[in-house]
């Protein structure tokens, strides 16, 4: 099954590399697993040329896929059975959380799983959203905690919070002298950004009507703490949620301007593999973050 896992992340990121950085083997541990796979399948189940380009499934690779995602099917289902009749949260559950919503949420989330469910074994993971669904669907992930919408099929979401935008500026800022705002008042040539690959980037984009590439958008961060120190100093305005608003300004150094009516936001959700043994934790986890709500100040959505 180790094998056959190390297989199904090369066939995934097409990459031997990456693939063994998901999986926390190093990149000759993986390749000797791989090896060792194919010397008992009696072929290659990858090219392996020269060139830098992505790994590609040889023949006999493309027939095994199927066969082998339909193993992984199977071990989960063994452990469903294993587990059955088992109290929800109380065995290993691995989590990924996307990066604007971890650093401000796990602070709250740890006690309460500590004090309500002791046996829980909790591992942590923060990703953005491509690998979060990528590692759900390839079961590194029981479950994970992104913002909605869910595209890709076989996953199963619970929406658990609404989490508003609002606008953050420099303490002297002038653009905003009062509030509310309108999404269309936010300059692009002033606009910060998250970098590529979160998900919260193009929401921002989507919010204030950015969507068109010709239109040119400042500077990028690759973190939430990062992208509000480079507003609160003066080089531009960012969106920012408000389950962040109470760690990124608790010096006060930002100056934070709500949206006019219907304020733009985004819904929080618990996603995990359709038909995995984990939905039962995945559901109980829901519950545990809706109640986490007004501790974060966002708004509990029920099911």
């Amino acid at each position: 099954m180790r094998q056959i896992t190390y297989f199904l992340a090369v066939a995934r990121l097409r990459n031997f590399g990456r693939a063994a950085e998901t999986s926390n083997v190093s990149q000759p541990g993986l390749s000797s697993q791989i090896a060792q796979l194919e010397a008992r399948l009696g072929g290659a189940l990858f090219e392996r040329g020269a060139g830098t380009g992505p790994v590609r499934l040889t023949a006999l690779g493309d027939r095994l896929l199927p066969i082998a995602q339909e193993l992984m099917d199977t071990a989960q289902r063994l452990q469903a059975v294993a587990r059955a009749g088992h109290t929800p949260l109380s065995g290993k559950l691995r989590l990924a959380i996307i990066p604007t919503v971890a650093p401000y949420l796990i602070p709250h989330l740890i006690p309460v799983l500590r004090q309500s469910h002791p046996a829980l074994d909790l591992e942590l993971h923060e990703v953005v959203t491509d690998e979060l669904v990528a590692g759900v669907i390839s079961h590194r992930f029981d479950a994970a905690l992104m913002a909605l919408p869910v595209v890709e099929a076989g996953i199963m979401a619970q929406p658990v919070l609404r989490d508003e935008f609002l606008i953050a500026v420099s303490e002297d800022d002038t653009t905003f002298l009062s509030g509310p705002a309108k999404p269309e008042s936010i300059a692009a040539e002033r606009l910060l950004l998250l970098a590529d690959g979160h998900c919260l980037r193009d929401q921002a984009l989507e919010v204030c009507g950015m969507r068109n590439p010709r239109r040119k958008v400042n500077l990028e961060a690759a973190s939430m703490a990062t992208l509000m120190r480079m507003v609160s100093s003066g080089l531009g305005m960012t969106l920012i949620p408000r389950i962040a608003l109470a760690d990124e300004n608790h010096d006060g150094r930002l100056r934070v301007v709500p949206f006019a009516e219907p304020q733009p936001s985004r819904d929080l959700a618990v996603v995990w593999r359709r038909n995995a043994d984990a939905g039962t934790d995945a559901r109980a986890l829901a519950e545990v973050i809706r109640g986490l709500a007004p501790a974060l100040g966002v708004r509990a959505l029920n099911v």
